[in-house]
């Protein structure tokens, strides 16, 4: 039998050690790192390395995942899963015993007629069309809408002048054109213009727009050219080299400009034996990716010092190829019965392997203007004769819509 005092001490123990216990917990027990001493908290750390825990296998969980579910988290980096648009052309052909009807498209430059009235807005023409192509019997065909050209208007204009759309071409999944006075590259939606990358003239570090004539895609990238030649006076006078700069334009719209000088003289004295004072102008140009090769068919050509009236009868019967580095460069005679028309724009039939061309040629003689149509093979085999677009208006882009 236990005593009462023998059970009391028993019992004040056992409230000891518990306090002794809750003391524990709430002063940890000193360590010592040399002199200095550390105390170290159980239950902290137990609750720290649990929120590490569930962490961890919240992440892992979220890893886990469908890649459906994945794609609804927003990604880190911009550019990690982008992927170039090479689809050509954005609408599918119609497909008929060996024909494929395309839906074609050519932009008009108006030039000072451009303005709209008084106003500050300015327009250009859209006129869309069909082309049929059967490649096994070497056949091309053109027909237009019968309505009227979609205008297409904008507010964007320097000293005065805008729109004067020079260029058509599909680009990473949109068709762009350029403004060759203002130097805007617009994306085309519809019947409206959106402004995607203004392109400055010569290097870049001017405020003058780039004059650009001609686009073509290479390597995932926007080649803009221009005129090819020196900048001069009416009367031929030179003036600077601003034209025969290029500029590279990436898919997220940044330009680096090239100097294409030697490019273009290269090709004047190789293909005409044009050297200055005399000129060639470039106002079409294009990359065959199935050929390695640069293609370009110049409006202009003459051995003679630049006149701008005389210019107007100066129209070139040439094609002329050239590989990446403009090592080796070859030239084809092209039919061009009237030196009034001069290339303004091409692009290679699809389907044709970059062998078959359909080209515009544009006319300005005495103030009036003209636009033509005609197709051919890389080796100068004319397919379709030259026809007159059914407009008044100069028409200087073309593409596969």
């Amino acid at each position: 039998m236990i005593s009462p005092s023998t059970s009391y001490t028993s019992l004040d123990q056992q409230k000891m050690k518990s306090r002794d216990w809750r003391s524990a917990l709430r002063t940890p027990p000193p360590y010592r790192i040399g002199s200095r001493p550390l105390r170290f908290n159980f239950h902290f750390t137990v609750i720290l390395v649990a929120i590490v825990i569930l962490v961890i296998l919240f992440v892992n969980n979220v890893g886990s995942k469908s890649s459906s579910d994945v794609a609804r988290i927003p990604s880190i980096s911009l550019w990690s899963s982008y992927k170039f648009n090479s689809t050509y052309p954005l609408t599918l052909p119609i497909s008929l015993e060996g024909t494929f009807t395309y839906r074609i498209g050519v932009i008009a430059d108006l030039d000072k007629e451009s303005r709209i009235g008084k106003s500050d807005t300015w327009k250009s023409y859209l006129k869309k069309g069909f082309l049929s192509f059967n490649a096994e019997k070497a056949y091309v065909s053109v027909s237009w809408d019968t309505t009227d050209p979609i205008t297409l208007e904008g507010s964007f204009s320097l000293k005065g002048r805008g729109m004067e759309l020079s260029e058509l071409i599909t680009f990473n999944g949109k068709i762009l054109t350029f403004d060759d006075r203002t130097g805007i590259v617009y994306e085309l939606l519809g019947e409206k213009v959106i402004p995607w990358v203004i392109l400055m003239d010569g290097e870049g570090h001017s405020t003058k727009g780039f004059k650009s004539e001609w686009a073509a895609v290479k390597d995932h990238t926007l080649y803009v050219g221009s005129m090819g030649k020196e900048w001069t006076s009416g009367t031929g006078e030179y003036e600077n080299d601003n034209p025969m700069f290029v500029k590279a334009v990436s898919t997220s719209g940044e330009v680096k400009t090239l100097n294409w000088s030697d490019h273009f003289k290269k090709m004047r004295e190789s293909s005409a034996g044009i050297k200055w004072p005399g000129y060639m102008i470039h106002e079409s140009g294009m990359w065959s990716e199935h050929h390695k090769k640069w293609f370009f068919l110049p409006r202009r050509c003459s051995k003679e010092k630049y006149n701008e009236t005389m210019d107007e009868h100066m129209g070139c019967d040439l094609m002329i190829t050239a590989n990446d580095g403009f090592t080796r460069i070859t030239t084809t005679k092209v039919e061009n019965k009237d030196k009034a028309h001069g290339f303004s724009s091409f692009k290679f039939i699809p389907g044709s392997n970059d062998n078959v061309i359909l080209a515009i040629k544009s006319e300005e003689v005495n103030g009036k203007t003209g636009t033509f149509i005609t197709s051919f093979t890389i080796d100068g085999k004319v397919l379709m004769k030259e026809e007159r677009i059914p407009t008044e208006y100069k028409f200087e882009g073309i593409e596969f819509l």
